[in-house]
């Protein structure tokens, strides 16, 4: 079922409702974002990505105006409840951060709705079996984790997220960092959600153990001055990946759509 108040339109899931909107027209492209963002992310890309193609947006469970989680359900399937409603039978599918490991969870169970998964500075947690330049990445990002743990409780919510946003943009412009910081204090739900009370569920195994049986092709794009741990899971997932290219953008963080916009544009419009 399929709510519509002119701006946005409210999508019935098991459990709950999602946020989404679509504008333009011409070849269906699907943006998800980053997890502790919503769809208020892509601001500045839909302006011209609008002109070029037809784009659906969405706010993942616990963000945005989106429901929240109240019972399990299946993050892939709540995917493909965007797509139905929106009309998307198969589509150019982008996810940025956690958002890129939803994209790929949802194209591994449905490749046949993905024309190719655009991958950017996909997070996928604990490396498996890591190598060693993998397992020396990850005291960085149990450090940080605790440096924002540690701000939260004695500033605030809005200190760690400029604590937060600072080491993952670290190349964002004012504004741009701003906007991200904003996002995340809007976010406060699913920011501080523990990970025991969060019911929204992958693949099992989950994709991080699989990119080798991906039937579509990923396009990998990580920018030169994200964290360590996001660079090496994108070479991972480009060797890992039957169809896979991997592209870095050295100006470009966490980001790249907001840090580098310019590139980021000419890259996802060849893909176009």
């Amino acid at each position: 079922m399929l709510m519509d108040d002119h701006r946005a339109k409210y999508v019935e899931v098991p459990g709950g409702y999602l946020h989404c909107r679509t504008v333009g027209a011409g070849r269906d492209v699907v943006l998800c974002n980053a997890g502790a963002a919503d769809l208020r992310m892509w601001g500045s890309t839909l302006p011209w990505l609008a002109g070029a193609a037809r784009v659906t947006t969405f706010d993942y469970r616990d963000t945005g105006l989106s429901s929240a989680g109240t019972e399990p359900y299946s993050e892939v399937e709540d995917i493909a409840a965007v797509f139905d409603a929106a009309g998307v039978t198969d589509a150019l599918l982008v996810g940025v951060s956690d958002g890129a490991r939803r994209a790929l969870a949802f194209a591994h169970r449905y490749p046949e709705r993905v024309d190719r998964v655009v991958a950017v500075g996909g997070t996928f947690g604990a490396f498996p079996e890591p190598n060693a330049e993998e397992a020396a990445s990850r005291p960085e990002l149990l450090a940080l984790f605790e440096r924002i743990a540690e701000v939260r409780a004695a500033e605030g919510l809005h200190a760690s997220a400029a604590v937060d946003v600072d080491a993952w943009g670290s190349a964002l412009g004012p504004d741009q960092r701003r906007l991200m910081i904003g996002l995340e204090v809007a976010n406060s739900h699913w920011v501080t959600l523990p990970d025991e009370e969060y019911l929204g569920r992958e693949l099992d195994p989950p994709v991080n153990t699989r990119f080798a049986e991906l039937a579509v092709p990923v396009s990998v794009l990580v920018g030169g001055h994200d964290l360590a741990s996001t660079r090496l899971w994108a070479r991972r997932l480009a060797a890992q990946a039957p169809d896979a290219e991997l592209t870095v953008l050295p100006g470009a963080d966490h980001y790249p759509m907001l840090s580098a916009p310019a590139a980021f544009e000419a890259f996802l419009r060849a893909l176009l």
